[in-house]
């Protein structure tokens, strides 16, 4: 099985929070993790996030952006995917259009989106693609 990963997702595994492992587990079985290269900025401002407003240590961020390309071993570049992004926002009426890259990735590769956004995940299944 393929899986995308998102950012909340890896985020989720980065910083050893409470759906970690079960996340991580998931990619293990995998057998390709893929994510649109429009994670990496996602991931590092979220991680800013923590670290301005949750008191997260620099040196926890920069262990946290160490891991990424481990978890990840394809970055899809996101000119690849935003023609197919921009149909699923049409198509999903999505109001955040940057979601709509890891649909599309999913969908193209018949992968697994992982993911716990609620609202990606409806989303998702509402285009036929299997949700984590």
């Amino acid at each position: 099985m393929k899986v995308v990963l998102d950012a909340n997702c890896a985020i989720e595994i980065a910083l050893n929070k409470p759906e970690g492992d079960r996340l991580k587990a998931m990619l293990d079985k995998s057998e390709q993790v893929l994510a649109p290269d429009l994670l990496i900025p996602e991931f590092v401002n979220a991680l800013w996030k923590y670290h301005q407003f949750n008191q997260l240590s620099l040196s926890v961020c920069d262990q946290a952006m160490e891991l990424l390309p481990v978890l990840v071993e394809t970055f899809v570049p996101s000119r690849e995917l935003y023609h197919e992004a921009f149909a699923l926002t049409r198509a999903q009426q999505s109001r955040a259009a940057y979601d709509m890259f890891y649909l599309a990735l999913a969908r193209r590769e018949n992968a697994v989106l992982l993911t716990l956004d609620a609202t990606l995940k409806k989303e998702g299944k509402r285009a036929g693609i299997r949700v984590g």
